[in-house]
């Protein structure tokens, strides 16, 4: 008895093994079957909606309500699908509310199909109104566009107008700024500022106002003011080591920009003192310049002995000179001229004494020094200097080819004022001041602070 009772048991674990094995796979199955149920129902839920509603018009809202749509649908799905599997008898009670979901299902489609209606019927409303706007604003554009120009016009007055915060010197007690206990006003900010400063930056102001009305800068002043910066610069570079920003700070210069704005206002100092002196030269003036001064271009050449008044030989081998030893070979070599020695035996014979150069032809405006060309001017073709020339390298002995014809005063005028602005200049080291001051009174300068009237006139003073 125990034996069979023994296998009955077997025998039943073993049924009851199967039956759950049966009941894992029916769930798996189940699963797998819900997720697939699920997947379909979305498709067919999105189908729907697509042919119910044109996709332009649904908005979040609507989208959201599409959400909980579906997924009503996928759980009404779900639920016919559970009536298959689960037995009949649960299938009576399932009925009903199938029906009452498929009611719901009707009356949302509905609801959607009147929220797509009216968004579109917005849109098209918006799109007319828009038309509305354009064709509005197509017909009156010059009407717009001159009011727009009208109130832009009006903003930029405004703002040109606009009082600001800044101290001014209506009484000249108005605080500027507050510390502790202490208050300082314009005035005593414009007392230090006149007191440190004289009159000399204003001055600088001024000029640069009236002198840039009357050269206006160019492509040719740019560039000429740029190399004189680069010019000063690397020359304290050179001679003090100084770097580009010691140059500036040194020279009380806030910026590479402030310095030529400075080198601007310069040259265009020079510009009107050369223009003042062209107003104020005569006919006579440069008449005179003229007939002293310039001369048909010379052909020459010359034999230089070097002195040791000079700091640089063009060639090291050859000694350098005392002045009296200098001038004594100078007078040598014109003896040995005078005696008979050809300009060529000279050369040879003197070559490790001095120096030989043909200087070719030399205008009246050359940078050769004055006291050579005047011995030149002085001299005949085909003839050599009776004594010799002194000048800062040493003594020289000329000798004369040929002349060409003197240039036409009308050739030759520019450069004439041009050596006159220069001479005049270095007569009168005062003389760009005295053409500022003159500017300054054509163009009626007036001063209202009394103080500064004083200084000025100090100013004035010491360039009479």
């Amino acid at each position: 008895m125990s034996k069979e009772n023994s296998k009955n048991n077997k025998q039943q674990k073993t049924s009851n093994k199967k039956q759950a094995e049966n009941k894992t796979k029916k769930t798996k199955t189940k699963s797998k079957d819900t997720k697939n149920i699920i997947k379909e129902e979305k498709k067919e839920v999105k189908e729907v909606i697509e042919e119910v509603v044109d996709n332009d018009y649904i908005d979040e809202d609507l989208e959201d309500f599409e959400g909980n749509y579906e997924e009503e649908i996928v759980e009404e799905k779900i639920v016919k699908k559970k009536e298959t599997i689960e037995p009949k008898k649960e299938k009576k009670e399932t009925i009903e509310p199938k029906k009452e979901k498929e009611e719901i299902s009707k009356e949302k489609i509905k609801k959607i199909e009147k929220i797509a209606k009216e968004k579109k019927r917005k849109k098209q409303k918006r799109n007319e109104n828009l038309a509305k706007i354009g064709h509005f604003l197509e017909t009156n554009r010059y009407i717009i566009y001159s009011f727009v120009i009208g109130v832009l016009l009006t903003i930029f007055i405004v703002i040109l107008i606009w009082p600001t915060r800044i101290a001014t010197l209506k009484n000249g007690e108005e605080p500027i700024v507050k510390i502790a206990k202490s208050t300082y006003t314009a005035d005593d900010l414009y007392k230090q500022m006149k007191d440190h400063y004289s009159v000399s930056q204003l001055l600088d102001k001024i000029d640069n106002d009236l002198l840039t009305k009357m050269y206006p800068e160019t492509e040719e002043m740019t560039k000429e003011v740029k190399e004189n910066a680069e010019y000063y610069i690397n020359m304290y570079k050179q001679y003090y080591n100084y770097t580009e920003e010691q140059f500036l700070s040194s020279n009380g210069f806030s910026s590479y920009d402030a310095f030529l704005e400075y080198l601007k206002l310069e040259n265009r100092r020079k510009k009107y003192l050369k223009q003042y002196v062209e107003d104020n030269l005569t006919d006579k003036e440069i008449e005179d310049y003229y007939n002293k001064n310039v001369y048909g271009d010379i052909n020459c050449q010359h034999i230089l002995v070097e002195t040791s008044s000079d700091n640089s030989s063009s060639d090291s081998k050859k000694k350098k000179l005392s002045d009296e030893e200098g001038k004594k070979l100078a007078e040598e070599i014109i003896s040995k001229i005078n005696d008979g020695t050809s300009w060529k035996d000279i050369q040879k014979n003197y070559k490790d004494k001095v120096t030989f150069e043909d200087l070719g032809y030399q205008s009246w405006d050359s940078d050769l020094e004055d006291s050579f060309k005047t011995a030149l001017k002085e001299m005949d073709n085909k003839s050599y200097s009776k004594e010799p020339v002194k000048t800062s390298y040493g003594y020289h002995v000329i000798y004369r080819i040929d002349q060409k014809k003197t240039p036409e005063l009308k050739k030759v005028k520019t450069k004439i004022i041009e050596k006159l602005v220069a001479q005049k200049q270095k007569d009168d080291s005062n003389l760009q001041y005295k053409a500022l001051i003159n500017l300054r009174k054509d163009k009626n300068i007036k001063f209202y602070d009394t103080d500064l009237q004083k200084k000025y006139d100090n100013y004035i003073k010491q360039y009479k």
